[in-house]
């Protein structure tokens, strides 16, 4: 089995040892519906455009953020890590080819040091240098787990090398400290180059860079504090720690995650589970993000149905780095409610994200003439309350040759390409069925023999769900068909016979027969969320003079008059093609039990994934679709909510 699962990237073996859920890299999907278009779209709008690829390494050529600390450089292994978990997906090889080109390009912009930086050497180790130079790593990490030319592997290894050699002449306990070559977040952005650090070590085999780990893990992520000491020392909450940029703040994790995995030291493992737990508990709101001020962990689970002034809100960098974390802790854990918050992510604040209508930025237009102006294919911001998408592209840098790009829209595709990884897991003692998608799943059992989890569903417009599985011979194996937390009555027949539906996952540990059904029925009741807002609430300053400074709230009467609605892993939202006001307040019928009695509706004039009727006090309805379908325009005409004022 271990071969099986990753005799394609040894990165991954510690893995073996220390989670309950693996990634079989031979699986293959193929899906068909919404999810598969939106793969397509990506695939053909951003990720096969070699302008892009070419562009990208070209900031390593020329000191392209030296001037002004800028990010530039993390462009490239943003859209390679995406790009190489999409080609996992949809095996398209064209799209190896790009990719294939695009990294050897990135290995040639090397200088005679090895070293690969979009910083000149005057201006190294500054900004985001650190920040940067992982991203390039961690993209030539994961196309390793697509590579199928075994020396062209051995020539990333060799570069990889070189780069963090070069890193370690200049870093370490004797040298510059980790939390020292950035001025920014308190060095948390340099630090989280943790992760392809310890991955490298797993690929080489190689003490000096677990060496090279230990540096930066024993400097606790920013120079006044050790973030994981706190964590593991007291309750601290994301938004109390002295640094809360969130998506900087995750990417650490991780890292601390891939140490734990390599020194087998439970306290990393306890705080990795602590930290994502305390994130679902204070930073987490009904579209699957964190922060409503800004980017940053702002204990937002309360304040997400205040009316705020700051648009910047909700990022989608953070959604998916929270999806990723999500993911990895799926991966170690085996608890289901890593998946329930993955999902939630993924069809509400991430699908939302997907620029759909291939919309400009009109202010950017008016502003810059002398930019070129195209359409990007992801929105970095999700707004809560009423207002519309499209405020602004995050991070945002513009080149030499007068060509701009962003942050969000190079992490993005990483999500879709997520979709695959997490949708069916492997165990030692079979498999976990996690998400729910018409297509075919291609799989391997634990006694090697081949299976196919064929699936139909028009999940989440119904919650009923059909798997047929088909081997060639029967085999005993636990299948592990997940139980979403907002579903309250469950029912799960095999051959038409019912299995207790367990909360989490339903552990069907049978012998496997060609032909054999599964049928899930999942409770896609509509019920109504609330948020509690009583007392003033912790939010954090982010003037350059009060970075890490706690700040208080005064309570916002209008957030008490809030609801959203849950139905299934979607919230609906208003939207102002629908017929409503977003800004005006609507009288609900909500039941005593907290729910409401909607109706499906095929009646929203757009694509998308749910359309409900939800009943008023006057007897009339008011028309409603799923989050990630509404304000699709960018403008006022399509102005949106997800928390709805109610009267």
């Amino acid at each position: 089995m271990q071969k099986t699962l990753y005799e394609k990237n040894n990165a991954n073996l510690p893995r073996l040892e220390t989670d309950t859920f693996f990634v079989d890299f031979t699986d293959e999907h193929k899906y068909t519906g919404y999810i598969n278009d939106m793969v397509e779209f990506i695939n053909g709008f951003q990720l096969k455009n070699t302008e892009h690829w070419a562009r990208f390494v070209e900031q390593f050529r020329h000191d392209a953020d030296g001037a002004d600390g800028g990010w530039r450089g993390e462009y490239w292994g943003k859209l390679m890590r995406g790009a190489c978990f999409v080609y996992s997906l949809n095996k398209d090889p064209e799209l190896y080819a790009v990719l294939k080109k695009t990294v050897s390009d990135m290995i040639d912009s090397a200088d005679k040091n090895g070293r690969i930086s979009s910083y000149a050497v005057e201006s190294q180790f500054n900004g985001w240098d650190m920040w940067c130079r992982k991203y390039v790593l961690l993209g030539m990490q994961y196309f390793i787990e697509i590579c199928d030319d075994a020396s062209f592997v051995e020539k990333i290894v060799a570069s990889m090398k070189g780069q963090v050699d070069y890193l370690m002449e200049h870093i370490g306990d004797d040298k510059m400290v980790i939390t020292s070559t950035s001025t920014f977040w308190e060095g948390l952005n340099s630090s989280s180059i943790l992760e392809p650090v310890v991955r490298l070590y797993n690929i080489t085999g190689e003490e000096k860079y677990l060496s090279f780990a230990e540096h930066i893990v024993k400097n606790g992520g920013i120079a006044s504090n050790d973030v994981v000491k706190l964590v593991l020392e007291s309750d601290i909450l994301p938004y109390q720690l002295p640094v809360k940029k969130a998506y900087e703040m995750i990417s650490f994790f991780e890292g601390i995650l891939e140490y734990y995995r390599v020194t087998k030291e439970e306290k990393y493992k306890t705080a990795v589970i602590a930290f994502a737990d305390r994130i679902l508990k204070s930073d987490f709101t009904v579209i699957g993000c964190c922060g409503c001020y800004y980017e940053n962990f702002d204990n937002s689970t309360v304040r997400q149905a205040n009316t705020n002034p700051i648009k910047i809100q909700q990022e989608t960098c953070v959604t998916v780095t929270l999806m990723k974390y999500m993911y990895q802790l799926t991966l170690l854990t085996g608890d289901a409610k890593y998946v329930d918050a993955f999902e939630r992510s993924m069809y509400n604040a991430y699908l939302g994200a997907i620029n759909t209508e291939k919309v400009t930025n009109k202010k950017l237009e008016a502003e810059h003439p002398e930019y070129f102006i195209e359409p990007l294919p992801f929105d970095s911001y999700s707004p809560l309350v009423a207002a519309a998408r499209g405020i602004g592209i995050g991070g945002m840098k513009v080149m030499r040759d007068n060509h701009y790009y962003g942050c969000c829209v190079c992490i993005s595709p990483a999500g879709l390409g997520m979709f695959a990884k997490m949708a069916l897991l492997t165990s030692k003692n079979g498999f976990a069925l996690n998400l729910f998608n018409t297509g075919v799943i291609k799989a391997t059992t634990p006694a090697g023999n081949a299976v196919t989890f064929n699936i139909e569903t028009d999940y989440p417009k119904t919650g009923y769900v059909k798997v047929t599985v088909n081997l060639d011979s029967e085999e005993e194996f636990e299948l592990k068909v997940r139980n979403p937390e907002w579903s309250k009555t469950t029912t799960l027949l095999v051959n038409g016979e019912n299995v207790p539906a367990t909360e989490g996952y339903i552990a069907l540990n049978r012998i496997w027969k060609d032909g054999d059904t599964i049928e899930l029925n999942l409770d896609m009741r509509t019920q109504a969320f609330y948020v509690s807002v009583e007392g003033p609430k912790l939010i954090t300053g982010f003037t350059p003079a009060d970075r890490i400074l706690p700040a208080y709230e005064k309570d916002d009467p209008l957030a008490k008059e809030r609801v959203a609605f849950r139905r299934g892993p979607v919230f609906l939202a208003q939207e102002n093609r629908l017929g409503c006001n977003v800004d005006e307040a609507t009288a609900f019928e909500i039941g005593e039990d907290g729910y409401v009695e909607v109706e499906v509706s095929d009646k929203v004039p757009f694509r998308h994934l749910v359309g409900a009727e939800v009943p008023l006090k006057d007897g009339s309805k008011m028309l409603l679709c799923d989050y990630a379908s509404a304000g699709k325009l960018w403008t006022e005409e399509s102005k949106m909510a997800v928390w709805m004022l109610a009267k």
